[in-house]
This record gives C-alpha cells, structure tokens and sequence, in this order.
C-alpha cells in the first residue's frame, strides 16, 4: 500500500514538473539541459523518498526492538512467578522421604536407590505421589529428583490411579497414604 502511495505521489508530482516544463523560461532550454534537468529532478526525488522510508523503517525497528524488550521484561516476570510456584527445594523432598522412610522402616539410600524390592518400591510409589499431591512439581523433575524416568513416576501415579499392585482396594494403603498426607499438612 505504502509503494502504491508512493508512486501515485510521485506520478502526481511528476506531472507538475512537467507542466513547469512548458513554463516560458524552460522553453529555450535544449534537450539535453532539459534530460539534465528530469534525471536530476527525479533522482534527488527519489533519494529524497527513499531517505524518508530509511527514517521511517528506522523508527519502526526502533519501536520494535523496544517492544521485544518490553515483552521479554514481562515474560521474564511471568516466568519468575512459574518458577516460584514449581520450584521444590530439596528439603521438602527430604521430608517426605524421611517421613515415609520412618513410616515403612525402609532405608532412605535404599529408596532412592535402583533397588526392586517390594517393600521399597511401594515407599516409592508413595512419596511419588505425595510429591505430585503436595507440591505443583512436574513428572521429569520429581524423576530426576529419584534419578529413574519420567515414565516411570507415570507408572506410579496410574497404580494409584487404577488400583493397581499396592493401590488395590483391599490394601491398607489407602489408609497409610491419607495419613502421610495429613502428617505433611497437605
């Protein structure tokens, strides 16, 4: 649109310095002065429009860049805020693990260990989802906290979930679970 304007603007204008061409004084000028006189005109027109779109594409960059400084201040903040709310400082993460190791009379290496014994894989399974009740924390980071995969700490949420192993119905897990919780003073 701003090239269409452009050019209507400068056929307009074109078109008056024609007409001041027919001028009396200009009459008498020969057809190179003449030559001379358009390709000036028309140049120093030109660069004229062209260093006002460079002024003006300037200023547009200008407000641009501080516009993405602008957002990225605000983003910034919003992101501040988030990693406030998700952060979870390992002592909360040591609590639960002792109170559920104290709790099972497990060992706590041995929970967070890589070891499958029933008793310690059910402790996991708790503190697992103690974490993800008690705290806004995401799946990869309470796994990385255990040192296993984020698929794994899935597993456990769904055994909850779906009843499964220790989380079935007839299981006093439930109960033991709902205890923690309240202990924790979530």
């Amino acid at each position: 649109m701003q090239t269409t304007r452009g050019d209507a603007t400068l056929m307009k204008t074109l078109t008056q310095f024609k007409t001041a061409l027919k001028a009396p004084m200009y009459r008498e000028l020969t057809l190179r002065e003449l030559m001379l006189y358009k390709t000036g005109f028309k140049n120093g027109y030109r660069m004229a429009l062209q260093h006002n779109r460079n002024k003006i594409d300037h200023q547009l960059f200008k407000l641009k860049v501080r516009q993405e400084k602008f957002e990225e201040k605000t983003e910034g903040a919003k992101l501040e805020k988030l990693v406030k709310i998700k952060k979870i400082y390992p002592a909360s993460f040591d609590a639960v693990v002792n109170k559920v190791c104290i709790k099972y009379e497990v060992n706590k290496q041995e929970v967070l260990g890589d070891r499958r014994f029933s008793a310690l894989v059910r402790a996991r399974s708790i503190i697992i989802n103690l974490m993800i009740e008690k705290y806004p924390i995401s799946l990869s980071q309470l796994g990385r906290m255990f040192k296993i995969d984020h698929s794994t700490v899935i597993h456990h949420r769904r055994m909850k979930a779906n009843g499964l192993r220790f989380w079935s119905v007839g299981k006093t897990i439930h109960q033991e679970f709902i205890e923690l919780k309240d202990q924790l003073g979530v």
